[in-house]
């Protein structure tokens, strides 16, 4: 079953890297470590990433937290490290990246990262960022500078007019 599923992980990523298999572990340790189960729909799972790398595919694939739902965020702090919320059960965690030795190449650590136990790979540590609210529909506004339509909340009134964020400088 694993290998299917990191086959499928890479269809979706595009290629096999180290970045992925980072996030394809990650994954695999959140559904045992936050009960995670089958009949999971969009949004019922939260990350936020502290990263924008490879791994972030996966873990969209494996979790079904997605940047279209929401419910994949980035707070870019450098770090491999995944802040993952379950909204079913209320379980949450932050699990780090743990420092792993150095490689002569990525197919060794890619290698490596697959056929090592996801609890050695990672740390799981208590989350400090608050449990994320569900995804918002915001109106939409016409930019009185460029004219194009923008959601509410990346607007602002000067002098009675709606002014984009882009606009606004």
């Amino acid at each position: 079953m694993e290998d299917k599923l990191w086959e499928q992980v890479a269809v979706f990523h595009g290629h096999k890297c180290p970045g992925l298999a980072i996030g394809y572990k990650v994954s695999l340790l959140a559904l045992k470590h936050l009960d995670i189960k089958d009949d999971i729909n969009d949004e019922d799972i939260v990350c936020i990433a502290e990263t924008d790398a490879c791994g972030v595919d996966a873990v969209q694939v494996i979790l079904k937290a997605t940047t279209g739902t929401g419910a994949m965020r980035i707070l870019y702090t450098g770090k491999q490290a995944f802040n993952i919320f379950n909204r079913k059960n209320g379980k949450k965690a932050r699990f780090v990246l743990n420092n792993i030795q150095d490689f002569n190449n990525k197919e060794d650590k890619m290698k490596y990262i697959l056929s090592t136990d996801e609890e050695k790979l990672f740390t799981v540590k208590d989350v400090k960022i608050m449990f994320p609210e569900k995804a918002q529909i915001y109106n939409s506004y016409i930019c009185s500078e460029c004219g194009e339509k923008t959601a509410e909340n990346a607007v602002t009134i000067i002098n009675n007019k709606y002014i984009c964020n882009s606009c606004k400088g």
